[in-house]
């Protein structure tokens, strides 16, 4: 291919423009003329792939557009072509030959390299909470030939079953990317923790109808790919009504052809009291197409692993027992928190800015998650525990160890880039 810059005219400069459109980057009209609008849009696209932005399609910028058969990845210190060959699982031959020109002996941090892809069985769900979707579809976008469905966080309900549309919901660029990308869009529902809201609902039989038909029309008139139901807190008691719910949603989701997912709490056997005892995992499981196990929060009150390897074992031990594991993804956490005087949300990058900050000392923990504990100017103590991609191979083993359909990311922006390079590197 030959290199395309600002004032180039022809079809491969229509080709570029027409495929920053279906990445959700606007060049202007796709004209074949390589003006101001397409620079802007390849200066924008480079940045989010981490390339130095200078609005010149060669062919790193090329293949990363067209999402060719190479993984764009970025040299670290310490690193060889074998090495790299080792940990994505493919010869260095073929990173040999994926690289011309490229001195295996002259590597140099920050260089771009080929890395060659390896084929998947197991799916790869990106969830978008809506709070933060501009963020974390800036990491789906970067990722769009690794990502196989997007959930985003589009809707709640009220007492009379009627669908609410949280902000930024419906978003035409989120819709019209997944299609362009031949990526599954499965919006979902949440009821906000609130188990009365759950409870008025499913045990008044026009209601449930009621909120059924809303689901089904919403689904249908927006084409999507099916619904997915975030449902918490769901009390005990009514523990049978929603596998009910689901019966009857599944039903009538089929002459559509539409798929249902759940999500639903973690738990380690069927007798766990508590936020999950309304979530009957045998009945869930034979009612939905997916089940998403929320495998994450194991400490909550108190400083401790988001999402320590051990639990989320023994979670899966119990799911694999009464679900198919065809049916299973493993929802899986990429953010932090914070304990002092209270719990707070952190960020990859804000733990590790804040462990700088305070010159503290980051245990790498592969099992239980990187960690760290600091005083603050207040003289208060805090303890932080987050996620890294040391941490996220973790859970991609045991994926691969218990056969299971694929993964949910909880989620997408603000995580550690590398994530994305080991699910490349280890997830089958």
């Amino acid at each position: 291919m030959r290199i395309l810059r600002r004032g180039s005219r022809g079809t491969d400069v229509a080709e570029v423009q027409n495929r920053l459109i279906q990445l959700g980057y606007n060049p202007g009209s796709a004209d074949g003329i390589f003006g101001s609008a397409t620079e802007t849009a390849v200066k924008r696209f480079q940045r989010d792939r981490g390339f130095a932005p200078d609005g010149i399609v060669g062919s790193l910028t090329y293949n990363a557009m067209f999402q060719s058969d190479y993984i764009i990845y970025t040299i670290k210190e310490g690193d060889t072509f074998n090495k790299l060959a080792t940990r994505f699982k493919v010869s260095l031959d073929q990173i040999k030959s994926a690289n011309p020109g490229v001195d295996p002996n002259q590597l140099r941090m920050g260089q771009k390299v080929n890395i060659p892809k390896r084929p998947k069985r197991h799916t790869v769900s990106a969830w978008v909470p809506y709070w933060k979707q501009e963020e974390s579809m800036a990491v789906v976008r970067k990722h769009a030939d690794l990502i196989t469905t997007i959930s985003p966080f589009w809707y709640g309900f009220n007492s009379t079953g009627d669908l609410i549309a949280y902000p930024n919901s419906e978003d035409s660029s989120v819709i019209q990317f997944a299609r362009n990308n031949k990526i599954e869009l499965i919006p979902l529902i949440a009821n906000n923790f609130d188990k009365r809201l759950v409870s008025t609902v499913l045990n008044d039989p026009a209601l449930r109808s009621r909120h059924i038909q809303n689901i089904v029309n919403k689904v249908t008139q927006m084409n999507y790919d099916g619904i997915e139901i975030d449902y918490e807190n769901v009390p005990a008691e009514d523990k049978d009504l929603f596998v009910r719910f689901l019966r009857e949603l599944k039903a009538a989701l089929a002459p559509h052809n539409k798929k249902l997912y759940a999500a639903i709490q973690a738990r380690t056997s069927a007798y766990e009291s508590g936020s999950s005892a309304g979530h009957d995992y045998p009945g869930i499981g034979e009612a939905v197409d997916i089940v998403r196990l929320m495998l994450y929060d194991y400490s909550w009150d108190t400083p401790g692993p988001i999402a320590p390897v051990h639990w989320v074992r023994q979670v899966l031990d119990y799911a694999v027992s009464v679900i198919p594991r065809s049916k299973l993804e493993a929802g899986l956490p990429t953010y932090g928190y914070d304990w002092g005087r209270q719990r707070v949300g952190v960020s990859y990058e804000v733990a590790i800015r804040r462990a700088h900050q305070h010159r503290a000392e980051i245990t790498e923990d592969a099992y239980n998650g990187p960690h760290f504990h600091y005083t603050a100017d207040n003289g208060v103590e805090h303890q932080v525990w987050f996620t890294d991609a040391v941490n996220f191979a973790s859970f991609i083993d045991l994926v691969n160890n218990y056969d299971i359909h694929g993964i949910s990311i909880w989620y997408p922006g603000e995580d550690d880039p590398d994530i994305y390079y080991e699910i490349w590197a280890r997830l089958d």
